[in-house]
């Protein structure tokens, strides 16, 4: 990875990319939110079952371009590649992190 990121969201986008949603989603708390395609989804479970079925709809792959930290959240900037229309396309993740390690 080039970008310099926190320990847990290279974990995130290593595990993410390589398919292994059990390792993916033990990135996020129990009480954790994900916004993606307007569904609304809470919790470790209910996260890793979302990764598995994107990866399985789309076979994406997340590069990151940027990192920066501004008004308490950790906002990666990344390219997502896969099988849908418009790819790749550039997005903006916003995560809260508890404990940031580099």
């Amino acid at each position: 990875m080039q970008v310099k990121l926190p320990k847990t969201l290279e974990t995130y986008v290593t595990a993410a990319n390589a398919g292994d949603s059990d390792k993916g989603s033990s990135c996020f708390s129990e009480s954790a939110t994900v916004l993606d395609e307007g569904e609304t989804l809470v919790g470790r479970k209910a996260i890793r079952d979302w990764m598995i079925k994107t990866k399985k709809k789309y076979n994406h792959t997340t590069r990151p371009l940027r990192y920066r930290e501004t008004g308490g959240e950790a906002i990666m900037t990344a390219e997502l590649a896969g099988t849908f229309d418009g790819s790749p396309v550039t997005l903006e993740y916003h995560f809260k992190l508890k404990k940031q390690s580099y």
